[in-house]
This record gives C-alpha cells, sequence and structure tokens, in this order.
C-alpha cells in the first residue's frame, strides 16, 4: 500500500502522566473533576483535531494538553515569525519553522496526563487531498481566515462538532459559535463572513489579552460539548472594552444557507 509522502512528514510527541505521591496527596485532576458536568474520562477518550497553531490554538491546546486531552492532532502550514514571540507558545529556537510541529514540541511540557500529540505541518485542505484520517470526537477552526472556516463547516457538517473561534481586526472583540452535526453551520452564525482575510493578518493589531480570553470561552465550549456542562448558547460574542454589550444566542439554521439548507 503506497503511503503519501506528506504523511511521513507527520511529527508525533506523547506527554507523559505524573502520578501523585505515596502521601496522600490528590491526584493531577483531582480538582478539575470537582467541576459539575466535567468528565475526565471523556476527555482522556477523546481526539480533538485543531486547525490553526497560532495565538488562538497555542492558547487552547495548552488548556487541553493540561486537561488531559487524549489525542490532539493540529494542522497548520505557516512558520513562525518574529512578532508571533510576543503572543504565542512559541520561542526564540522556533524562529522560522513550522508552527503545526512547533507547537506540538512545546506542549510536552505542558503534559500532565498521557496525550499524543500528531502535527501536520500543512493546512487542512491539503489534509484532505492527501486522505489523512482527519476522525475525531470534535474540532476547533481558529484560523485567520473564512476562507478556511467555511470549507471546514462544509467539510464536518454532519461529522464531527465544530467550534469556531474568531477575533476581531483591533484585537477588542472575539466570538465563538458551536456548530453541531446537522444543526447552525458557520455560513448560518456568520453569513456576511468574508471569504478570505488572511492578506489583513500580517499588519493588524494583535495583543496577548483577546487569546487568553477567547481561549478560555472555547476551552468551556468543548467541555460542554463532549460533556455535560451546562450551557444556553451556541453563539458568544464578547467585547473586551465594555461599551458594546456583549452578545449571547442560540443561532437557528438559516433559509437558503450555502452549506445547511436542505440538510
Amino acid at each position: 500500500m503506497e503511503t503519501s509522502s506528506v504523511l511521513l512528514k507527520s511529527v508525533r510527541y506523547c506527554t507523559k502522566e505524573i502520578e501523585p505521591s505515596d502521601n496522600g496527596e490528590a491526584g493531577i485532576t483531582a480538582r478539575q473533576e470537582l467541576v459539575p458536568g466535567f468528565n475526565q474520562e471523556v476527555m482522556q477518550s477523546s481526539t480533538i483535531l485543531l486547525i490553526g497553531a497560532g495565538g488562538i490554538g497555542g492558547e487552547i491546546a495548552q488548556g487541553l494538553v493540561r486537561k488531559g486531552v487524549g489525542i490532539l492532532k493540529i494542522f497548520d502550514g505557516d512558520s513562525v515569525e518574529l512578532s508571533n514571540l510576543s503572543r504565542q507558545r512559541f520561542y526564540p529556537d522556533d524562529l522560522y519553522k513550522n508552527k503545526a510541529a512547533s507547537l506540538a514540541k512545546n506542549l510536552v511540557r505542558e503534559g500532565t496526563r498521557k496525550t499524543n500529540i500528531i502535527a501536520y505541518p500543512f493546512m487542512f485542505q491539503r489534509a484532505i487531498e492527501e486522505k489523512i484520517d482527519t476522525s475525531c470526537d470534535l474540532v476547533l477552526c481558529v484560523p485567520d481566515n473564512d476562507e478556511t472556516r467555511v470549507f471546514v463547516s462544509r467539510y464536518f457538517y454532519q461529522k464531527a462538532p465544530v467550534v469556531f473561534t474568531g477575533l476581531d481586526i483591533n484585537a477588542n472583540t472575539f466570538y465563538v459559535f458551536i456548530q453541531a452535526p446537522g444543526k447552525a453551520c458557520f455560513r448560518c452564525a456568520k453569513p456576511d463572513a468574508t471569504r478570505s482575510k488572511r492578506e489583513l493578518c500580517p499588519n493588524t493589531p494583535a495583543i496577548i489579552d483577546i487569546l487568553k480570553a477567547v481561549a478560555g470561552f472555547a476551552l468551556f465550549a468543548i467541555d460542554s460539548t463532549l460533556m455535560t456542562r451546562k450551557r444556553n448558547w451556541n453563539y458568544r460574542q464578547v467585547f473586551l472594552c465594555g461599551f458594546v454589550p456583549d452578545v449571547l444566542k442560540q443561532v437557528e439554521k438559516r433559509q437558503h444557507c450555502e452549506i445547511c439548507s436542505g440538510s
């Protein structure tokens, strides 16, 4: 059987589980297991696919690895740039190297339970072309462009839940949207989203503050999708400045939607 040349470029790591001491000390996940609705067994048995290893992706990935997710697959074709170091989970020795592979390496030190991390140093669309195994329990779609979001929304619409995040160009507001299989899709939540904003990214404001904030909401969205943590929204928009009210709602299917209409 022929093996894809791209598949051979994947990078794999496995974190080590930290065992409690013999003096009766509580285990690593003891406190989070006390949170109503949180299920450690579900977290440890879950495979999560991360699309985008930049600022948002790195913050969420760090939280997942510390929580003890079972398998984390990371896709990103970009390279680490100097300006990334102020807010993303990279270090000087990662400069000009692939983001997915560098993030995977750096996440090893964050591990508390056994987590298998697989990095694919190319864009998700390429993974589909190469027939990479994209099976998972949940998808995190955190790229810097709507073209990828629409592609992912359509590809996983009937396959797996997807958590989408995005920031405004002034680093003042963010959104988190959860696409459940067969329910409202990304286009229902963002019908006017542009197809691509990649050309804006090199010169837009960027700061770690908002990345920390969106990661927290996204991690909660993951838990409440895979487990029984209660949530009464599938779309949340937060304005850091407070001059504009935050948005919290249940997005419904939109008539004539190009992705989910008729599904």
